[in-house]
C-alpha cells in the first residue's frame, strides 16, 4: 500500500477551493496603493474571486475614481504620495457629510504597531490589513461589505 505523504489533507484542498470559488455577489472595489508588486498581487486576488477592481495610484486619484463611479469599498494603503491613506479617508469622510453615504475603506498597511489598528478606525477607516497580503484575511474582510 503506498502511502502519499505529500499529498494535502482534504480540508485543505477543500479550502484551497473555496478561496478560489468565485462570489455569488462581485464588489466593485477600488484599490488605493502605489505599489506595483501590492496592485498586481491584490488585483489577481480579487479578481480570482470575481470582484471589479480599479486602481487609484495615490488619495488625489481616490477622490476622482470616486466622482467618476460608485464603489462598494475601497482598500486604502496608508503610505502613498500625493495624498496619503489618512489625508484621502478624512477628504472621503468629509464628502460623505455631505452626501449621507457611507463607503467602507479598508486601511492596508505593512506597519504593524500596536495602536495602528485603532488609529486607522479613529480616522473613518472601517477596517485593517496588514501585509503581506493574505488572500483568506483579504477576503474575509473586503466581503464582509457584501450588498446582499
Amino acid at each position: 500500500m503506498a502511502i502519499a505523504y505529500n499529498a494535502p489533507p482534504r480540508s485543505r484542498t477543500r479550502l484551497a477551493n473555496k478561496l478560489t470559488d468565485k462570489v455569488e455577489h462581485p464588489l466593485h472595489v477600488l484599490l488605493a496603493e502605489d505599489n506595483p508588486v501590492n496592485q498586481q498581487l491584490a488585483l489577481e486576488l480579487l479578481q480570482m474571486r470575481g470582484h471589479n477592481v480599479r486602481i487609484a495610484e495615490n488619495g488625489k486619484e481616490v477622490l476622482s475614481a470616486l466622482e467618476r463611479e460608485p464603489f462598494d469599498v475601497i482598500l486604502m494603503d496608508l503610505q502613498m504620495p500625493v495624498m496619503d491613506g489618512f489625508q484621502t479617508t478624512a477628504a472621503v469622510r468629509e464628502r460623505e457629510r455631505k452626501t449621507g453615504a457611507h463607503i467602507p475603506i479598508i486601511a492596508i498597511t505593512g506597519s504593524a504597531m500596536q495602536g495602528d489598528r485603532q488609529r486607522c478606525l479613529d480616522a473613518g477607516m472601517d477596517g485593517y490589513l496588514c501585509k503581506p497580503i493574505r488572500s483568506r484575511k483579504l477576503f474575509e474582510t473586503v466581503e464582509q461589505f457584501t450588498a446582499v
